[in-house]
């Protein structure tokens, strides 16, 4: 069963234990003429309303995102009122149209959630002097239907975003799970409408600060431009997407910002530029681990992508290639002579390849490790160059770290092993033999590989990028009917 008729059926089940009888449904007609300060509701009839109900459901399904869960929520006789018989005499009703209204705050449309229909029904609701109240019935039908689809859609969007990822991403790698139920409320016996939308508003701080930046632009005297707005819009449709809950100590690289943040206790412990993947085929993946170990003078166990193509060109050029590289070749297992080789007419699958330890290494001096299925870690470089350049998406899907020494220091939190992989580095970078070694990172850390357009810092300023791998592009033919006009 989908979330959207686990909440509703979640509501509807609520009101069963309380009541879902006529009497009560009677007692509706006289508490809204009470509130409303008109007498026609007192001469409500339950069972006249459920057949105009049941007219205005057919009538609003073209209407309704989720026609038949909302038929088959409905269904029932005398079930017209699951949402407006408990919230809409005490204002909760009015406070949904609010939330929904405020949906713009999170750069979705409050047309999508029904809250334009929804105020021109409240207003005629409290104010219109009905001749017979038979003439409310089809409004009170629509208000509680339009409450029903805009209430749970909304509430989905929130908890899990509007678009699946996996749908537009092809190597869009974190699960995405999402889930038949919010497990919070599935063991309530009622629903409470207030505290069910603070609780499902999202709690992310980077998601936040972004809401801010949307809030505080209806009074800011320079406005965001339109590809600023997009981008926010966009960047937080990602963060409500499933993830694992930024908290605590972690690393987050941000590809289109090209930086790697490390954060902890909510707050930007230290920012380095990083290089990610080259676009056109090295894109680096989207995805989250947690970084267990670390290799200092590392090996590198140069991919077969890598070796038929750059490696093998440049040995047909100059057999000594390898040997110039700190690198070696072993054909099934044995170590051979590269020199001695015939690459015009080897075959490479015969053939794999390393680059031995040291200042030239490919890797740099260390390299970090986190489980995944893709093979993608974190590592120093030789070529510093490229953290000069503005565009750094030039690697094969890795990615190259500025600091790496800054970076061992923050996972390690051991000053005395940080001071002996300084002493080891050092060592290798001037000549001396450098032997590969593995450091196991006690307590392990979170990375989250991501990929937002608009950001913040710390302070909740707006920081942009280039949409580097053109997923925003991908997003946005998708997310574009649920965005603000």
């Amino acid at each position: 069963m989908r979330i959207k008729q686990i909440i509703l059926l979640f509501i509807a089940s609520s009101f069963l234990i309380v009541s879902c009888s006529k009497s009560r449904h009677e007692e509706f007609g006289r508490k809204l003429s009470k509130v409303y300060k008109s007498k026609q509701y007192k001469n409500f009839v339950a069972s006249d309303y459920d057949e105009v109900f049941k007219q205005e459901l057919e009538k609003l399904k073209p209407e309704l995102h989720d026609p038949k869960w909302i038929d088959k929520i409905y269904q029932q006789d005398d079930n017209g009122l699951i949402l407006l018989d408990e919230f809409l005499v005490d204002g909760k009703i009015d406070s949904l149209h609010q939330y929904l209204l405020n949906a713009k705050f999170h750069g979705l449309n409050s047309s999508f959630f029904h809250a334009d229909k929804m105020t021109v029904l409240l207003d005629s609701l409290k104010f219109t002097k009905f001749k017979n109240v038979s003439e409310s019935y089809p409004l009170l039908a629509k208000l509680e239907l339009y409450s029903a689809d805009g209430l749970v859609n909304y509430a989905n969007i929130l908890k899990y975003g509007a678009v699946n990822p996996k749908n537009i991403q092809p190597n869009y790698y974190v699960s995405v799970d999402r889930p038949n139920f919010i497990d919070a409320e599935k063991t309530l016996d009622s629903l409470d409408m207030i505290n069910f939308l603070k609780k499902i508003q999202p709690k992310n701080g980077y998601y936040q600060r972004l809401q801010n930046l949307l809030i505080n632009d209806e009074t800011a005297e320079k406005k965001l431009t339109s590809d600023e707005r997009q981008k926010i819009y966009l960047s937080m449709e990602r963060l409500r997407w499933p993830v694992k809950e930024y908290k605590g100590k972690y690393l987050l690289v941000n590809i289109p910002e090209f930086q790697l943040r490390l954060i902890e206790n909510n707050t930007t412990a230290l920012k380095m530029k990083v290089c990610v993947g080259e676009a056109g085929g090295h894109e680096t993946p989207i995805l989250s681990g947690m970084v267990n170990r670390m290799q200092v003078n590392p090996v590198w166990n140069i991919p077969e992508s890598i070796a038929s193509t750059e490696i093998l060109a440049s040995l047909k050029k100059d057999s000594y290639y390898l040997e110039a590289k700190n690198m070696v070749a072993y054909k099934n297992g044995e170590l051979v002579e590269a020199s001695n080789v015939d690459w015009n007419n080897a075959n490479i699958d015969e053939y794999s390849f390393k680059q031995n330890p040291g200042a030239d290494n490919s890797l740099g001096q260390i390299k970090f490790i986190f489980t995944n299925p893709y093979a993608i870690y974190l590592h120093d470089t030789p070529a510093q160059a490229m953290f000069k350049q503005d565009m750094r998406a030039v690697s094969h899907g890795c990615i190259r770290v500025e600091q790496p020494m800054k970076l061992q220091e923050f996972l390690l939190n051991d000053k005395s092993e940080s001071e002996k992989i300084i002493n080891e580095t050092e060592a290798a970078s001037r000549g001396q033999k450098a032997d590969s070694r593995w450091v196991k990172i006690q307590n392990p850390v979170p990375v989250f590989i991501s990929y937002y357009t608009a950001f913040t810092d710390d302070n909740g300023a707006l920081i942009t990028a280039n949409d580097v791998y053109g997923y925003d592009k991908l997003l946005l033919n998708k997310f574009k009917a649920y965005m603000p006009n």
